[in-house]
């Protein structure tokens, strides 16, 4: 993903705001999804405060990813977020900030679970390869 998504939005809410409520966001729903569906813990941690924000997500001990998040502020209270995996896929968000918002932002639970569906897809699909290397071993 091209540095020029690393910039700032704006002076009432710049790229590191909009990626932080980001980041907390993805550190909610993935703890959840990850406990209900799986039974196991994860771990967001942020490596980088960037621009792009880097991202270390630990999976109950057992293996992590790297995620890199980029803003652009698109216009008015718009924003598109965009999130990479290491060595995987990437996906582009809509953030719509809140009239009147302050800083910190408040948690955006729909953004959350939507970051948290594409990051939770590509760890089962990384945690089936290490699970199957494993048992070849």
């Amino acid at each position: 993903m091209p540095d020029a998504h690393s910039r700032s939005a704006d002076e009432g809410a710049p790229a590191t705001q909009i990626a932080d409520v980001t980041c907390r966001s993805l550190a909610s729903a993935l703890a959840q999804r990850c406990a209900d569906l799986h039974g196991m813990d994860v771990e967001v941690a942020r490596t980088d405060p960037g621009p792009p924000v880097k991202i270390q997500v630990r999976c109950g001990g057992r293996f992590e990813v790297g995620l890199r998040v980029a803003v652009e502020h698109v216009g008015g209270n718009v924003y598109d977020v965009f999130c990479t995996i290491e060595e995987g896929a990437s996906c582009r968000l809509t953030y719509s900030r809140p009239e009147g918002a302050g800083a910190p932002l408040p948690l955006c639970p729909r953004l959350g679970r939507r970051f948290s569906a594409f990051v939770l897809e590509e760890l089962e699909r990384r945690l089936g390869r290490w699970h199957l290397r494993g048992e070849e071993d």
